[in-house]
């Protein structure tokens, strides 16, 4: 069972902690608070596992959208900023981390006609070069841009996953919420006015999911992650001098 690391917390639970807000804005306005009781610690204590639930249905669902971008941006992205028409890096640069990598794996880096003639065999190398820095970048100190990067990847990705249950959540919550207000005079033991904040909520949630949570943020936080990724050639080409 993995445990409530930075990672965890801020790439999987926050995503759905953020694709519940409406829900849980809808529970405080009509749950009263009148006084702890150890009820509440139950209470406390079933909404951490339900948390931990979530972040794990968070993940599931980022890697079933993470299947779907590969599928329509035609497959599976390789290393894509030190392939040869990319010019994240110059040549000169590329070619110090090519020759790097081509020294740890044990095979040679493609030259810009290989690629060309053989895409395959050039995709295998850049995949086999970002496992290896993968594996070697894995101390979250030292390589703390890159672990960020990771995580900004991972939450815009697992929110994405999320974002369609999220939306119905929302409009479910906004019909419950204007049932109430429509019913202002019910014999209700809660302020009915509160409700009128969860719609503003719902408002800035829908937006936020519509607006921010989009396929090319995650391309976007894709490209970041490799960019940073490909630079930490630069720690591991020094331990290696």
């Amino acid at each position: 069972m993995d445990q409530f690391d930075l990672y965890t917390i801020k790439a999987r639970l926050f995503p759905a902690i953020v694709a519940v807000v409406p829900a849980i804005a809808l529970a405080v306005a009509l749950i009263e608070f009148k006084g702890f009781d150890f009820s509440q610690v139950w209470a406390t204590i079933g909404l951490a596992v339900l948390l931990y639930v979530f972040s794990g249905i968070a993940r599931e669902a980022g890697k079933r959208m993470e299947r779907k971008i590969f599928l329509e941006n035609g497959g599976k992205p390789t290393f894509d900023v030190l392939r040869y028409e990319d010019r994240e890096f110059s040549d000169i640069a590329k070619k110090r981390y090519l020759t790097f990598l081509s020294r740890k794996i044990g095979r040679p880096f493609p030259t810009m006609e290989d690629a060309r003639r053989d895409p395959a065999t050039a995709r295998e190398f850049y995949n086999e070069s970002a496992a290896f820095l993968r594996e070697n970048t894995r101390d979250t100190q030292q390589f703390r841009v890159l672990f960020d990067e990771n995580i900004s990847y991972g939450y815009y990705r697992n929110l994405l996953g999320l974002k369609v249950p999220a939306i119905l959540l929302n409009a479910l919550v906004s019909l419950v919420s204007s049932a109430f207000l429509m019913n202002f005079h019910g014999p209700w033991s809660f302020d009915v006015a509160s409700l009128k904040y969860v719609l503003v909520a719902a408002a800035i949630h829908v937006a936020y999911l519509v607006f921010v949570v989009t396929e090319q943020r995650v391309l976007d936080a894709s490209r970041r992650y490799s960019r940073q990724l490909a630079l930490a050639c630069e720690v591991l080409i020094g331990y290696a001098e």
